[in-house]
């Protein structure tokens, strides 16, 4: 199996997503067989500085950094478990010799599959209110739902402020939680890894796609293929 390379945006996203690769795994085969991976993460602040400023060019140079990095010890592909970063993906693909999977692609190609035609995306401020899936659920006759403002500043405070940092108060959790059953949607997509942790269908009571298991079984496929070569391969899947 292939050797997949892990940008750590933020823990609680990557090792979620590192987890569930490996727990996928076990459902194929009971002898613990999954494939290497090596998981690479700068000081949180040093991502968050960037996407505070959009500063997407400096973010692109910084996940460059890891890959450079994870290209040393072996890995042959790339995921990054985290949504706002992929406002400078064409940035990354384009500075990266090994193929980097773009998770905003496959959540929208998953959409187009289970046939929604209203979804409410959810993340990081940034990640709703700038549009970070707009065009390409648009380009699949998909509408993108976003929050009014005082709910997306709920869940930007959600993530920030305590699901990253483990001070999670269920609190805010429910009260959100209430806040996302009152729009019309087909399903919601949980535009931010770490989401998951709080978020499921049986809470929200709508489909949901989990952004973070989704790029997961994604990368856990293509570490089980046999050609691997090149950015433009991911994108032609």
């Amino acid at each position: 199996m292939k050797h997949i390379g892990i940008v750590d945006i933020t823990t609680v996203g990557a090792c979620l997503c590192a987890n569930e690769i490996v727990a996928q795994a076990a459902k194929l085969d009971t002898s613990g067989k999954h494939p290497e991976f090596t998981m690479h993460a700068f000081s949180y602040d040093q991502y968050f500085d960037c996407i505070r400023r959009k500063d997407w060019i400096s973010l692109g140079n910084k996940i460059y950094e890891s890959i450079k990095l994870l290209e040393k010890v072996g890995a042959d592909f790339i995921i990054i478990p985290s949504n706002t970063p992929h406002f400078a993906i064409d940035l990354i693909e384009k500075q990266s010799r090994l193929p980097v999977i773009n998770l905003i692609n496959i959540v929208a190609d998953e959409c187009e599959r289970k046939g929604f035609s209203r979804v409410l995306v959810l993340g990081t401020k940034t990640t709703m209110q700038d549009g970070l899936y707009d065009n390409v659920l648009n380009s699949k006759n998909i509408t993108p739902i976003i929050p009014t403002d005082d709910v997306c500043d709920k869940i930007e405070h959600l993530i920030r402020n305590e699901i990253i940092p483990s001070k999670i108060n269920f609190t805010t959790v429910q009260d959100i939680q209430q806040d996302i059953k009152t729009y019309d949607c087909d399903a919601v997509i949980l535009g931010c890894t770490e989401l998951p942790t709080v978020y499921n269908e049986n809470n929200l009571g709508k489909p949901v796609i989990d952004t973070t298991r989704l790029l997961a079984h994604y990368a856990l496929k293509l570490a089980n293929e046999d050609n691997l070569s090149s950015n433009e391969q991911l994108a032609s899947e």
